[in-house]
């Protein structure tokens, strides 16, 4: 990664990440304030669309977690995917130790979290909430701290957030949403197959692959999937020459400033809304708020360190250039910081509006706390160095 590179990045994630921290506290003062009544009524108002048997109704919210996110996600994977073509994972050995890194850091929260929820049925489902790294929080914060960021660091951190979006979008397929038959599965049959053929030929046109990508969302969100994972696959069809081309760059110049200036500040907004005096300090207790806080403040930097050493010492991964372990460790302790993709997966994970509430609010907590030391090492790093 150069330097005029890790630059860019660094000032593109600290507007993004003012824009998401203004979202999350306008949204949670909305729902604790005299406008909550409105706040709940925008949030969940009704939209119907279609005719009969082709209708596709939900509130507002829904809308937003399974719509608009869409565009969200397709930006992880058009990144992904120019990443793969000409980026930091275009060759095996520089991507094997951030995948495996991000393996651990997947497995461990998912494993501390399960072992708090053991004996509530409910609550293992959450089990995804805290395996994923939200990276425009984590640019956000890093750039705060300007030339003590090292390039590497950088790299690192990107990388591992990388392959953390890719799990968990993997994650949202496989395990969340209750599938139902019809007409939907031949929708999502016909969207996938119609992509692997434009990957196959190498075909540039972005008409086919909106075509595709729509009946893919449509077939998805009718047979109750997430479908918001449909942007994801149409970054990831992309074939690699066009991903090779300035072209490829240019788009995702141009979907930037839309998925993070945008769509993730109008989904933070809404999302974070928590009614904290509901319930009073029930959630303190519940096993899924204390599995969540758990496995993002120590789950996600211990996971991402034995990822590491274990990539190391059996000679699969090797540190890429400019890339130390004290690189890795700083990241380790920024990969605690889970927000988007974890308020994604709460919201698919529970149908009890309290627990999705008080996974929320741990969300909340543990990125906080993880935030905090992050940046207390970095600067005691830093003034080590200096």
């Amino acid at each position: 990664m150069t330097s005029d590179t890790a630059a860019r990045q660094l000032h593109e994630g600290r507007r993004a990440g003012i824009a998401m921290f203004a979202a999350i506290a306008i949204g949670m003062a909305a729902a604790n304030s005299p406008l909550s009544g409105i706040y709940a009524f925008v949030h969940h108002f009704p939209i119907r669309l279609g005719n009969s048997p082709f209708i596709l109704q939900g509130p507002l919210i829904d809308w937003i977690n399974q719509g608009l996110l869409v565009i969200f996600f397709f930006h992880i994977g058009l990144h992904t995917k120019r990443e793969m073509a000409a980026g930091a994972l275009s060759k095996p050995g520089g991507a094997a130790l951030p995948a495996i890194a991000a393996l651990g850091g997947m497995a461990m929260p998912a494993l501390i979290y399960l072992a708090f929820s053991a004996g509530d049925p409910e609550a293992l489902g959450g089990w995804a909430i805290p395996i994923a790294t939200d990276v425009v929080l984590v640019l956000g914060l890093l750039s705060f701290f300007g030339a003590a960021v090292s390039p590497g660091l950088l790299a690192f951190v990107v990388a591992v957030a990388i392959f953390d979006d890719l799990g968990a979008v993997t994650v949202i397929a496989l395990f969340y949403g209750e599938v139902q038959t019809g007409w939907s599965l031949l929708a999502i049959a016909a969207g996938l197959g119609g992509l692997g053929v434009a990957n196959r030929v190498g075909s540039t046109a972005s008409v086919s692959y909106l075509f595709f990508g729509g009946m893919l969302w449509t077939g998805l969100v009718g047979s109750g999937l997430e479908g918001a994972v449909a942007g994801a696959v149409v970054g990831l069809s992309l074939p690699r020459s066009a991903l090779l081309r300035r072209s490829g760059i240019r788009a995702e110049r141009r979907i930037a400033p839309i998925s993070l200036f945008f769509v993730v500040p109008v989904f933070a907004f809404f999302n974070s809304g928590v009614t904290l005096g509901v319930g009073g300090a029930s959630w303190l207790t519940d096993p899924v708020a204390i599995g969540i806080i758990a496995a993002l403040f120590v789950g996600k930097p211990l996971g991402i360190m034995l990822g590491t050493l274990f990539a190391l010492r059996t000679g699969i991964g090797v540190l890429p250039a400019q890339i130390t372990l004290r690189d890795v460790a700083s990241a380790a302790l920024f990969s605690g910081v889970g927000f988007t993709v974890s308020l994604f997966i709460a919201t698919a994970a529970f149908d009890d509006p309290a627990r999705t509430d008080a996974a929320k609010i741990a969300v909340l907590i543990g990125s906080g706390l993880s935030a905090l030391l992050a940046s207390v090492a970095v600067v005691v790093a830093s003034r080590r160095v200096g």
